[in-house]
């Protein structure tokens, strides 16, 4: 592994982590990997749906340490790997990696960095998204750019289907960039250099947004924008639209359907 030392410490959580994790295994040595990080062997994930094996029964299942925090062990390895790890990574955790580490971001950057940039995408109108490999930095989601897929939003999308879209786009770019890291062929752009040099718009989302949607009142909206809102709350089982919205939307429907019934028998 030109790029890549002994000494992998891998990170993760849902179906998209194990898969990546498996990838990664299977092109190398399982020898190359000094520890796992994931959820608990307790813990029913609500993400269970999405892998028949989580992460901590592929560290059994190959012999790799597992540990459920990664601030609870001291340092195992050299390189740090982490694919949808839902903590943020400290500064004196990521001087324990001398040869740095990577990061499957699901969401395109600069633009999106933060939490539920789907959601987000979904409510400014976008019409593409994308998946993004960058190296760790103390700066949240502010690393080099290794590699990324762009791929166009749906008009009837919601944050479910973008989300599984996004998943299968992350698992292709994680096993491309890091074949590219096997063999030292991988390079890097500077996320500055982006939005110097491509006008990119540098965009972070805190989980706050997100709370604040679910927790917003029912103001007056158009039918487009109950739509467009309805959409982006959509992404079961981790989040449902509130009961207001819910029932704001099927007014509507009811109503367009009423509107296109009497029509219709005037023609």
């Amino acid at each position: 592994m030109s790029s890549l030392t002994n000494g992998v410490v891998f990170a993760g959580t849902r179906g998209l982590a194990t898969r990546c994790l498996l990838f990664a295994i299977e092109t190398c040595s399982k020898d190359r990997f000094a520890g796992i990080f994931g959820a608990s062997r307790y813990e029913k994930t609500w993400w269970r749906h999405e892998t028949s094996e989580e992460l901590w029964q592929v560290a059994d299942r190959f012999g790799i340490p597992f540990s459920e925090s990664i601030d609870d062990v001291p340092p195992l390895g050299t390189f740090l790997v982490s694919v949808i790890w839902n903590k943020i990574f400290p500064p004196h955790i990521l001087t324990r990696f001398d040869g740095g580490g990577i990061n499957l971001h699901p969401g395109p950057l600069p633009e999106f960095r933060g939490s539920f940039a789907r959601t987000h995408a979904i409510l400014n109108g976008d019409k593409s998204f994308g998946v993004t490999v960058h190296y760790l930095s103390e700066r949240v989601d502010r690393g080099d750019i290794i590699g990324e897929l762009r791929f166009p939003i749906l008009p009837s999308e919601t944050a479910l289907s973008l989300d599984t879209r996004a998943q299968l786009y992350g698992y292709a770019l994680f096993c491309h960039v890091w074949l590219r890291l096997m063999d030292g062929s991988a390079t890097c752009r500077s996320q500055d250099e982006l939005i110097a040099q491509e006008k990119r718009k540098a965009c972070f989302y805190p989980m706050r947004r997100m709370a604040a949607l679910l927790d917003s009142s029912d103001v007056p909206r158009t039918a487009e924008e109950l739509d467009r809102l309805y959409r982006a709350l959509y992404l079961p089982p981790r989040i449902e639209p509130p009961k207001w919205l819910v029932e704001r939307v099927m007014t509507s429907e009811a109503r367009t359907l009423v509107r296109d019934v009497h029509l219709q028998g005037k023609a």
